[in-house]
């Protein structure tokens, strides 16, 4: 019967602990299109440039004085007992930002897989994608502290808005020849009884989640119009 009580007792503590998500933003779908057939295009990428941010834990130990306190004697006389040093183990949280290459690699696993050269040269098109970002806007920001009050304290809006730009240069007359702007919005509503208790392993919210998200869904979006424009603009040259 106790061994019961503790288990019911500890899944509703793990339960008012967690964080749930309420609202995510769906998973960009796209359609990448095949070379065409009997045609060697020979792509080179540029660009898919982003940073990640990391963080180093440093432990270290800080001495502090605890004050006494009074005491009573066995007659009712009040004394004061003297104070103590603790030592305590302390955490500092250093942010470390690099490169990542993993949407430039993305990009050229998607051409690869279609067909498209990459390891060839001279190229024939030179595929660029730039990124900017994060945006958030005066109203999202609104949206952000009316979640949280309304919610009184159990609820977090988080938001991140990214653009992109799309240009396919032709090498042999350095002429663009496509462009094509986009923008990615990725927001998520988290909820928790215990807010910062059970906020506190949630990741969703986190700033390189949230670009993660929406520099792959960028990604996929730029390569599906960019296989689809190469491999409609090769078959016409046949």
């Amino acid at each position: 019967m106790k061994v019961a009580k503790l288990a019911f007792g500890g899944a509703i503590a793990l339960a008012l602990g967690g964080c749930f998500t309420m609202h995510e933003t769906k998973p960009v779908q796209v359609q990448l299109t095949d070379a065409p057939k009997g045609s060697d295009v020979k792509v080179s990428l540029s660009g898919f440039e982003a940073t990640v941010t990391e963080y180093t834990s440093i432990y270290g130990y800080q001495t502090y004085y605890v004050d006494g306190g009074p005491s009573w004697g066995r007659h009712g006389r009040r004394g004061w007992h003297g104070g103590h040093y603790e030592t305590a183990t302390t955490e500092t949280l250093i942010p470390k930002v690099s490169k990542t290459g993993m949407f430039l690699q993305r990009a050229k696993n998607m051409l690869e897989d279609r067909g498209f050269l990459l390891r060839v040269s001279p190229t024939d098109y030179n595929v660029e994608v730039t990124f900017e970002g994060p945006f958030v806007s005066d109203d999202e920001r609104s949206v952000e502290w009316a979640w949280m009050l309304c919610s009184v304290l159990s609820a977090e809006y988080s938001v991140q808005n990214w653009n992109a730009k799309l240009r396919i240069y032709d090498n042999k007359t350095g002429r663009v020849v496509f462009t094509r702007d986009y923008s990615q919005k990725y927001d998520n509503v988290a909820w928790s009884p215990l807010f910062f208790i059970g906020l506190s392993g949630y990741t969703r919210n986190s700033h390189n989640y949230m670009q993660s998200w929406c520099l792959t869904a960028l990604t996929d979006r730029a390569m599906a119009d960019a296989t689809a424009f190469l491999s409609s603009t090769c078959a016409q040259k046949k």
